[in-house]
């Protein structure tokens, strides 16, 4: 398995390191949308300029989150906690644009183009049964049909050099890399890829004027926005783009862990997660037995789960956080309703 440990000391060496607000763990010190702190605080661990977003949108400054979901295979509990939270910002009031990946894994993942097209249509349907709205102000498109958005990748691409892809490695790269599963440096492929979905943000402002953006991802990939970040900067600084002005921050979620000792739930290790086309038998039997030992909620899989890929509000989640301390009949019956709502919520992937 990975050497990496996604504890308290790792999500706070990583805040310390890069800036990430607040340095106090667990703690988001502010309101978005209709969202309050503790919303913000049960469903994301950090931000970086989250809190300068949110005074652009009370400002009625233009402003939107953007996400992207991989498309290397069917949806697991962490692509689904990326779509829940993007409906969630939605329903408080807060634009969302959201990326399907297909270009990114024909390139960045190596999987066969056609196969990652024919999940395009599958992917927005399921996001939409699930309840994300795109119509305007939000957005839901794919990589492979926005021929503007590579031009942009294009134009960026002048201000970019290779130091700036080797510093751009996610967290887990290493652990990919010796699984066989991503290259070990960063190809030309790999590349092209970060390249596009840096292009998949700045975009926003070249095209549609949006001068404040807020990238939603989990903590391993922060060194993208970090990437990101320092294109906007030289991009300011070339003055080349003329009409080009935009602020960009990040809002970013905890990994959950995988079954099985895996750092993380991930497509590329099926037996690491639940998937959502998987038997609601199976699903059950994950929640209910798979968990292992823990010392507390925040280190519990299925609490992980329910904080992130789940309907549950503040108060419910805070109540199951009791349960999973004291680890009794409560927690056991509030797995098993977790399980059901899971097993509902997967049903309506076809």
């Amino acid at each position: 398995m990975a050497n990496v440990v996604f504890d308290k000391e790792y999500y706070e060496n990583i805040m310390r390191e890069f800036g990430y607000n607040p340095i106090e763990f667990g703690k988001i010190n502010f309101s978005l949308g209709s969202l309050t702190e503790e919303d913000l605080q049960r469903r994301w661990l950090c931000h970086h300029e989250g809190d300068r977003f949110a005074r652009d949108i009370m400002a009625n400054d233009k402003g939107i989150v953007s996400t992207g979901l991989g498309l290397s295979g069917v949806p697991h509990v962490g692509t689904l906690s990326q779509i829940l939270r993007s409906i969630t910002l939605q329903r408080a009031g807060v634009p969302v644009n959201m990326v399907l990946g297909d270009l990114d894994a024909y390139n960045g993942k190596a999987k066969p183009l056609q196969y990652a097209l024919d999940l395009v249509d599958q992917y927005k349907e399921f996001t939409q049964r699930l309840g994300f709205n795109p119509s305007f102000p939000s957005k839901l498109r794919s990589q492979y049909d926005a021929l503007d958005v590579i031009r942009t990748s294009y134009l960026i691409g002048h201000y970019m050099d290779d130091d700036m892809f080797r510093k751009a490695e996610e967290d887990l790269h290493e652990f990919y890399s010796k699984q066989g599963k991503v290259d070990s440096e960063m190809s030309y492929r790999r590349k092209l890829s970060l390249n596009l979905m840096t292009a998949d943000f700045i975009h926003l402002n070249i095209s549609e004027g949006y001068t404040s953006v807020l990238v939603m991802l989990g903590i391993d990939e922060h060194k993208y926005v970090q990437f990101a970040k320092e294109t906007v900067t030289r991009i300011k600084e070339g003055g080349q783009l003329d009409t080009f002005d935009m602020n960009l921050g990040g809002l970013y979620s905890p990994l959950i862990k995988g079954f099985y000792g895996y750092p993380k739930m991930s497509k590329s290790f099926p037996e690491s997660g639940i998937t959502v086309d998987m038997s609601p038998d199976e699903i059950s039997k994950r929640i209910m037995t798979g968990e292992g030992q823990y010392d507390k909620p925040e280190n519990n899989v299925v609490y992980q789960m329910m904080a992130s890929a789940s309907t549950l509000d503040s108060s419910e989640l805070r109540d199951n956080y009791l349960f999973c301390l004291e680890k009794g009949i409560q927690w056991e019956r509030a797995r098993k309703n977790y399980a059901d709502m899971l097993v509902d919520i997967c049903s309506k992937w076809k």
